[in-house]
């Protein structure tokens, strides 16, 4: 009996599997007939809305609503009122006079997309790229993926691009025509009155193009989707990248690019206005170590995790997304690590961390190969933690020592030697300068409690000291270990380090 139903369980969830597939491809076969019938007598818009079809099943809005205690639906929408602050105003009464909680949900664009959403979008997008003298130089590839596409990432789906190139209109009047970063400077520098936000209360990643018109204001990410909104309405092939964590600093950040009529990636930032040079998009996205940095696309990459790999076996965060390039290359120098793990685990994917924000963080997966995992194209002079997922549990098991990628490419296992230890004056004047602006909040409070930890198969406290004027003594430091210093006023922006006992100099990670 209980085999009969094994077997009529597997059956059904093929039958239902099988439905969900037949749906996508009967949805997708519907938008190919109306379109191809569209541009039945144009190949090349053809062909372009050939490329958004077939990679519109991995794209999708992420929103959110207003519900009371009871999860009925309160209806309020910011963009019915005049200005965001009445908005605010009416908002704050709304909050006032009853409990709500915001409740996002998630859109598939197979689901919602229309003929007439696309071919509105793909009109306005060749007329963009014909019709403009800073476009001629991009090949039709680089305008599918950069110009093209009706969405860049996961905001509220919505038609912009005729707003936005109105926004911007002025901007090509005064400017260099024949160059597209040049045409990309003035498009930002018209959105110099967008307000940068450290961060937001909304619960979804990104406001849409609408929402950024209306409240004049984001986060990082919202503003660099802004500016690639804005250049994409006008034909300018534009990108948007970002690191997942910063290797030897605390957050993350995101940017664009502009592609030059040599095909060159110019980086800039979305709010950055003003520089010595007086070029917004002279970004350096080096200034700060880079361990890796991604880019989004509208098609699916076939070398991505998530096109491998079923994502509810993949941590939660951005290696579950299909349309993300690996860009590290382009930006810093690369090396790889080469890990010995153990046998016994089955596991054929790892994972690499970096220690970011007060704990390890993923930025990067790797094959693993018998006992050893290889991890490519890697920022170099950045500390990593190996680790493993467990799905099941959700939960990451890390390795039980780190590896320092140096410079010179070479890995260094950070393995604690308790037979070699060594005393310390711990503070600022110590530290190894470097050439970039990598943060760390390190600062002697004296007459505070400070711990100090090492890595070994998790985070193990060897000592506590009571802080000096300037500086911190600890007398028992294990050699070749990766240590964290801890307060009572600690703030998460902590940074691990290592002392190397040689030159007796902290060098902050």
């Amino acid at each position: 009996m209980f085999k009969y139903f094994s077997i009529c369980l597997c059956l059904l969830c093929f039958a239902v599997f099988s439905q969900s597939i037949s749906n996508v491809d009967l949805k997708k076969r519907q938008l190919e007939t109306a379109l191809f019938s569209y541009y039945q007598h144009d190949t090349v818009k053809k062909e372009a809305a050939k490329f958004l079809i077939s990679n519109i099943e991995i794209h999708y809005s992420e929103n959110y609503k207003w519900v009371d205690e009871k999860r009925r639906t309160i209806e309020f929408n910011e963009l019915d009122y005049p200005n965001f602050e009445i908005a605010l105003r009416e908002f704050q009464k709304l909050q006032d006079s009853i409990k709500i909680t915001p409740q996002v949900y998630i859109v598939k664009d197979i689901d919602v997309v229309t003929p007439e959403l696309l071919i509105k979008s793909i009109d306005q997008a060749f007329n963009a790229w014909k019709n403009y003298s800073w476009s001629k130089s991009y090949d039709f590839k680089t305008f599918c993926e950069y110009i093209l596409p009706y969405r860049s990432l996961t905001e509220p789906l919505e038609d912009w691009r005729a707003e936005y190139a109105a926004l911007i209109e002025k901007a090509p009047l005064r400017a260099n025509k024949n160059e597209p970063a040049d045409v990309a400077t003035k498009t930002i520098l018209e959105l110099k009155n967008f307000r940068f936000l450290d961060t937001r209360p909304d619960p979804i990643s990104y406001l849409s193009p609408k929402q950024l018109l209306f409240r004049r204001e984001g986060a990082c990410n919202d503003l660099a989707n802004l500016t690639l909104l804005a250049c994409r309405a006008i034909g300018l092939a534009t990108t948007f990248d970002f690191t997942p964590e910063y290797g030897a600093s605390s957050k993350r950040h995101f940017w664009d690019t502009i592609i030059d009529e040599n095909g060159k990636h110019i980086p800039f930032n979305g709010n950055c206005f003003g520089n010595p040079q007086g070029l917004p998009y002279a970004y350096n996205a080096t200034e700060k170590r880079l361990a890796k940095v991604f880019r989004k696309t509208f098609s699916i990459q076939s070398e991505s995790l998530a096109a491998k790999k079923d994502s509810v076996l993949i941590p939660n965060g951005f290696l579950r997304e299909k349309n993300i390039l690996d860009v590290t290359g382009e930006y810093v120098p690369v090396g790889e690590i080469s890990y010995t793990t153990s046998k016994i685990n089955t596991e054929t994917i790892a994972y690499l961390n970096v220690f970011n924000m007060s704990r390890w963080r993923v930025v990067e997966w790797g094959q693993k190969i018998d006992n050893q995992i290889l991890y490519q194209n890697i920022g170099l002079n950045i500390v990593y933690l190996p680790s493993f997922y467990d799905p099941i549990l959700k939960k990451m098991n890390f390795a039980p020592f780190p590896v320092l990628l140096g410079n010179d490419k070479k890995q260094q296992i950070l393995a604690p030697n308790y037979n070699k230890t060594f005393s310390f004056n711990l503070s600022r004047d110590k530290t190894k300068k470097g050439p970039g602006l990598d943060f760390n909040s390190f600062e002697v409070f004296e007459n505070e409690k400070y711990s100090l930890y090492v890595w070994d198969k998790g985070w193990k406290k060897i000592e506590e000291a009571i802080a000096e004027r300037d500086h911190v003594h600890f007398q028992k430091i294990p050699d070749n270990g990766l240590f964290l210093v801890l307060c009572p006023k600690s703030n998460g922006y902590e940074r691990i380090f290592v002392i190397n006992n040689q030159t007796k100099q902290i060098e902050w990670y």
